[in-house]
């Protein structure tokens, strides 16, 4: 076995699917336990340092939140920029701003600063996210980006939840408008009666957890 396949392996059993949150029919993937397994969190952060060291960078771009667990360190070790992409008005100077997006479980609104690395350099950037499902999110990120007059290398994932069998459209979304697309680990499951059952790639349908939250529907995040 390879050492991807070992750290895809890795990340599947890391992911953990929580019932009911954010809002009461989503089974979401939680990637705290991941972030709280030093180990796996690091060979995670090296597997894209490794991937985007020879690229030509000037910037990682990443969305909140999740998005920054991710984005800034592998920025930190490349020695480039980091560029937080940012809900609506969280950002106090000029910024480039994204229609709305729809996604799975809300709508949210995406902003960037304007001309901020140094000397209003523009160059080839990579956007990085925990996930990648519906794509809205990443595609929002590489349309503002561009308005900075900044080239989309790739667009990357931790996991894809839209890769295989799965009924998402994210990654073909993105492939469809000319963006490369890469994850760590991607969705392979078949689908059970029409449900996204992807956590069944790391155990029995038993390791679901029931989120004490459920019922409280958050549509904007």
């Amino acid at each position: 076995m390879s050492n991807d396949d070992t750290l895809e392996l890795t990340i599947k059993r890391l992911v953990r699917p929580v019932r009911g949150f954010p809002n009461p029919d989503f089974t979401f993937g939680d990637i705290t336990p991941l972030l709280a397994d030093g180990h796996a969190y690091s060979a995670v952060i090296d597997a894209f340092v490794e991937r985007y060291k020879d690229a030509g960078l000037v910037a990682i771009a990443a969305p909140e939140a999740r998005g920054f667990f991710f984005g800034c360190p592998v920025a930190a070790k490349l020695g480039i920029g980091f560029l937080p992409v940012r809900k609506m008005n969280q950002l106090p100077g000029d910024t480039h701003r994204s229609p709305i997006v729809a996604m799975d479980y809300g709508e949210r609104c995406l902003e960037v600063h304007s001309d901020i690395l140094p000397g209003g350099r523009t160059g080839k950037v990579a956007v990085i996210d925990d996930i990648l499902a519906t794509g809205g999110s990443a595609l929002a990120c590489c349309g503002i980006l561009e308005q900075l007059g900044m080239h989309i290398h790739e667009v990357a994932a931790v996991y894809d939840y839209s890769a295989g069998k799965s009924a998402l459209p994210g990654r073909g979304l993105l492939t469809d408008q000319g963006y490369s697309v890469f994850a760590l680990a991607k969705f392979c499951d078949d689908r059970v009666e029409g449900k996204m059952l992807w956590w069944l790639e790391r155990g029995t349908d038993d390791d679901v957890v029931l989120s004490p939250h459920i019922g409280k529907m958050n549509k904007q995040h």
